[in-house]
């Protein structure tokens, strides 16, 4: 099987134009409604059935695992991946209403696999299922229904587009990661740091949340030394544990000014998350800023607090300056 070179999008390829994602990974709406914690992100285009037929490409270079039809999925392509440093993950396209790849058969990314279908017996509005899985299992798993389940989904499933734009294919080799505890990185003097042995290279920092009223007190900055100048991507890698915030504040300082980005961490399990893409230059100070202020107020009732994690960021060059 021959390794990535990268990651594209399923649909609309290479970078999914023209479509959008109804439902994602774990989300809360999606579990009121169906009663089941979602494993992946539902493809649109359009309204109803406006994508039915539509192609549905391989994310990747990869082996077609599973082509086949089960109840109540419909049509089902499982394809296994291998990284360059040699770890594995599946992406699963589910609800075909064709399939054009079989079991056993070597895949590009880019190639056709199926199309946009409704599922067994018709019984969805056209759309793809699609999730990037980091565990092997069944293609038909299903039935992830308590919070214990949430965890294992957040554990065994990817975000599937932020897993995407983390590991885009032909990306330049230019990429500095800034580790909490690193020269690049400082903190605040405070009593209320925490610190656990998890997380990326095994360390992290954490603490409480904090409203307004009760005022930030633990803030962290991340300060590389960009090589050159230049559109880079900036992702912020979120523990599996210590980050049940909802509202962790990123601010990030560019060449054009500063920009703030709002992450849910209790949505992410040991994943690179995107900031978004800034122009940076060699000279102005890059920083990503984050504190306990969040709008969580800390409480003394233990089973309400929310904890807010600091670990590592990165910065990926996109392109040069001028190109």
């Amino acid at each position: 099987m021959q390794p990535t070179d990268g990651f594209d999008f399923p649909a609309g390829k290479p970078d999914g134009a023209g479509y959008w994602i109804a439902s994602g990974l774990a989300e809360e709406e999606y579990y009121k409604i169906v009663g089941c914690w979602h494993t992946g992100e539902d493809w649109n285009r359009g309204s109803r059935d406006a994508d039915l037929g539509d192609p549905g490409y391989s994310i990747a270079h990869g082996q077609v695992n599973v082509a086949r039809h089960y109840g109540g999925w419909g049509n089902v392509v499982l394809i296994e991946h291998m990284l360059p440093n040699g770890d594995t993950v599946w992406s699963q396209y589910a609800h075909l209403k064709e399939m054009t790849v079989s079991q056993g058969q070597d895949v590009s990314r880019g190639d056709q696999i199926g199309s946009i279908g409704k599922g067994d017996k018709n019984k969805f509005p056209a759309h793809l299922h699609f999730e990037i899985r980091l565990k092997d299992l069944p293609a038909y798993k299903w039935g992830w229904k308590t919070e214990a389940h949430r965890q294992e989904v957040l554990r065994s499933y990817a975000h599937p587009s932020e897993f995407i734009r983390a590991h885009r294919p032909g990306v330049p080799a230019t990429q500095v990661t800034v580790e909490e505890g690193s020269a690049a990185f400082g903190r605040s003097d405070s009593e209320y740091w925490r610190e656990a042995e998890i997380g990326h290279g095994q360390h992290l920092y954490w603490t409480w949340t904090v409203s307004a009223e009760q005022g930030e007190d633990c803030i962290a900055e991340w300060r590389p030394k960009l090589p050159q100048a230049g559109l880079y991507e900036v992702f912020a890698y979120i523990p599996a544990r210590y980050a049940t915030t909802r509202q962790a504040r990123y601010r990030i300082t560019h060449r054009r000014g500063t920009a703030e980005r709002t992450v849910d961490q209790y949505a992410y399990s040991n994943e690179w998350v995107s900031l978004g893409e800034y122009a940076f230059s060699a000279v102005q100070p890059a920083i990503v800023r984050l504190s306990d202020l969040t709008g969580e107020p800390y409480t003394r009732d233990q089973s309400q607090r929310k904890q807010v994690a600091f670990d590592a960021v990165k910065w990926v060059l996109k392109s040069e300056a001028g190109s």
